[in-house]
């Protein structure tokens, strides 16, 4: 447990960096208030030194007295609380309520939250945590006036007083499985598997449902702020933290899904989706992740890939992200490669091969061979070994052999290795090209140069898709030869595309003597650089100057066609939306809609009533059943949105009371629309068993409730009463 706290901190004091580098560009604040953010700055560092070095010295110093090196980790919390605590009373005081002051408070909710799964052997030292990191800002936003502030202390205050339950109960529940450890005898375990496995089936699904109430208040106002007039940057930042919300969920579903692969209730939902739009998804969540560690992440994709496949998205979505987050955390240098590739057997089926490779660690035989066993059922075994992967590997060879294929890997210790795997598809052949942009690349001549050798080999790939012919050049001197020599001899490069991997200044030397000389002024020129660096000034000044065209590494197909586009002057063909939320007619016809929303938690009432509003929808809100039941037997609603756990009388038996009244009434059946952050097997089944017309799993979004809602609210058939006030 105190390795597995010890792993799980790595990526919050890596964040901590990074967030405290965007919070003080963002607005000026470092240029208005130098001295005070180099202070606060310092203090930032040297908390992250000393945490650093505990996590890198932990065999050492674990070794040499376990309760000092407890001690030791206990302080570095404390320390970092301090700090990120008084932080956002800081910027409250300098700059206000504003997008830096958010971004703090997210990541402050976001590294409290995480903790919670981490050294629940230590209660009393998080939650002296908890109160260091929300304290201060509840003080602060109370003395700093007005109704904005105190809202957000009320919702502050609940989310603290949620994690200290949460704390509690976690605690609880490790020290209940310690003595219960204790008191077994081994020859019991055998014939009390079945049973353990139920209580532990049991007490995942309720973890899993906890941790899924707080990520759907964060994802849905996320959801929200994405809504609204956002800059380029700011759209990037959140796609990234968007992203990465997602991991977080995907971490909850590996923990369901091994405890269903234990009891074999594995079930998959096949559709037809985006293929290459999930591939790249993937690559914006975990480039960030891997540019923080100073990796590169690129991605080689077969041109000839289906557009549309049919199979398991969220399975096979999983098994990615399972395998690209250990390549990320068992890397330390160098590269990590997605090669994807697709192989037809017949003509709507084929079968998917995806390869992961980097080159980091790598695994000594012994490690290769037992892999994919399953080191958790043999009590023997340490699960937080220095050797050991994590299970979200068996996740992933139970997922794979249920989706009709199977998954393996290869390695040499100290050179790196390689995770494949392949599932069975079924197929949409679409191979359709934009005609506009195919016309105007074809026979261009495109130079390369600092892009690592996986990038370099997945722009050919995409480039020469569209007629253009592309080469990389060794170094920055050499392309700018190379480009020169060319207009001398009248066989010029047309597109320069130039990554800042290999050396930084070297690239941006290389991007204004192109975009400055008269000469290579017909060039096309594209930089490619880290989310970081793009906020860089020396990048914002040759942006502002010369509208250099930048790209977000990792670099993919939409991204590049949008950049060609744009450079080139092809009208971009905006993508047609699944749901025409910007419809006017639609919207306005919503208005005269009256839905009943029965949720207890405040944050989510929030979120919700947002993404209504959003739609245009009008909305009454309750936090328990009784009240929303006797407003029911006199107003009539078109339709309810009912929370399955609500105190005192649940979801489940308020349908039914409600069922029974329209029965015993005559009155005519309002859909109810269950939200739940509850997703265990069968919890659908009685939902519907209790007289609910459907589901949406928490964190709801948008697309998700729009689909929903238009399917139980058809335009046309609109109650008469439509005044929407609000409940208590």
């Amino acid at each position: 447990m105190d390795y597995g706290a010890a792993k799980n901190s790595l990526m919050g004091v890596l964040a901590a960096l990074l967030v405290y580098a965007l919070v003080t560009a963002w607005g000026g604040v470092y240029r208005a208030y130098e001295l005070e953010t180099l202070m606060v700055g310092a203090a930032v560092v040297l908390v992250t030194a000393f945490r650093l070095w505990l996590i890198a010295r932990f065999d050492a110093l674990y070794g040499a007295g376990p309760a000092r090196w407890r001690k030791l980790f206990g302080a570095g919390l404390i320390l970092h609380a301090l700090v990120w605590g008084v932080m956002p009373v800081w910027l409250l005081w300098r700059t206000g309520a504003g997008f830096n002051f958010f971004v703090v408070i997210l990541y402050n909710v976001g590294v409290t939250t995480a903790l919670g799964s981490s050294w629940m052997a230590g209660l009393r030292v998080r939650q002296l945590y908890i109160v260091l990191m929300f304290v201060p800002v509840l003080l602060g936003l109370f003395f700093y006036g007005g109704v904005k502030e105190w809202l957000l202390v009320v919702l502050v205050g609940a989310y603290t007083f949620y994690l200290f339950r949460l704390y509690r109960g976690q605690y609880e529940l490790f020290w209940h499985a310690v003595t219960r450890e204790r008191r077994g005898e081994q020859h019991d375990r055998r014939r009390d598997h079945h049973a353990g496995t139920d209580i532990q089936l049991s007490l995942v699904y309720r973890l899993a449902h906890e941790l899924r109430t707080p990520m759907n208040s964060v994802m849905g106002m996320m959801s929200l702020l994405e809504e609204t007039k956002l800059s380029d940057e700011q759209r990037e930042y959140l796609q990234a933290a968007g992203q990465s919300g997602k991991l977080m969920l995907a971490l909850i579903d590996d923990v369901l899904d091994y405890s269903r692969i234990l009891t074999g209730r594995i079930v998959l939902s096949p559709d037809y989706f985006d293929l290459r739009g999930t591939l790249e998804q993937a690559l914006e969540a975990f480039g960030p992740m891997a540019q923080s560690k100073g990796l590169e992440l690129s991605a080689v994709v077969d041109r000839m890939l289906p557009r549309r496949v049919r199979g398991d998205r969220d399975r096979f979505m999983q098994v990615l992200t399972n395998l690209l987050s250990n390549a990320v955390k068992f890397s330390d240098k160098g590269e990590i490669r997605l090669d994807v590739d697709f192989t037809e057997e017949s003509d709507n089926e084929g079968v998917l091969r995806v390869r992961v490779s980097d080159q980091g660690r790598g695994m000594d035989t012994d490690t290769l061979r037992t892999l994919f066993q399953d080191h958790f059922l043999d009590g023997a075994q340490d699960a937080f070994a220095a050797k050991h992967i994590g299970f979200g590997l068996l996740v992933c060879k139970g997922l794979t052999e249920a989706m009709g294929g199977s998954i393996g890997a290869e390695s040499v210790e100290g050179e790196g290795a390689t995770f494949w795997f392949t599932v069975r598809l079924g197929m949409q052949a679409d191979m359709n090209e934009p005609q506009k942009l195919l016309s105007a690349m074809d026979g261009l001549q495109a130079l390369v140069v600092g892009s690592a050798g996986g990038a370099l080999a997945g722009l050919q790939e995409e480039l020469e898709a569209l007629g253009c012919q592309c080469q990389g050049a060794r170094d920055y001197d050499h392309a700018l030869q190379a480009l020169r020599a060319g207009q001398r001899e009248q066989s010029e490069f047309h597109l320069l595309l130039v990554d800042t991997r290999e050396r930084q200044e070297l690239a941006l030397n290389l991007c204004h003597n192109v975009l400055v000389d008269p000469a290579l002024r017909p060039v096309k020129l594209i930089l490619m650089c880290t989310i970081e660096e793009r906020a860089q000034p020396a990048i914002q000044r040759l942006v502002e100057r010369h509208g250099l065209v930048v790209l977000v590494k990792p670099v993919h197909r939409s991204v590049l066609r949008g950049a060609l586009e744009r450079l080139l002057g092809v009208p971009r063909t905006a993508p047609v939306r699944d749901l025409p939320l910007e419809n006017a007619e639609a919207m306005e016809r919503r208005k005269h809609y009256r839905l009943l929303l029965v949720e207890d938690n405040e944050v989510n009432q929030l979120v919700t009533k947002g993404m209504l509003a959003k739609l245009g929808y009008q909305v009454t809100t309750f936090s328990n059943a009784p009240a929303a039941l006797s407003l029911l037997q006199r107003e009539t609603y078109d339709l309810v949105l009912m929370d399955c756990m609500l105190p005192g009388m649940d979801g489940f038996e308020a349908t039914r009371v409600m069922r029974e009244s329209e029965r015993q009434e005559g009155r005519p059946r309002t859909p109810i629309i269950a939200i739940t952050a509850n997703t265990a097997e069968g919890v659908q089944a009685r939902c519907l068993a209790a007289g609910m017309d459907d589901f949406l799993a928490k964190p709801v979004h948008l697309e998700e409730m729009e689909t929903v809602l238009r399917r139980w609210l058809p335009l046309g058939s609109v109650s008469d009463d439509n005044d929407g006030s609000e409940g208590e």
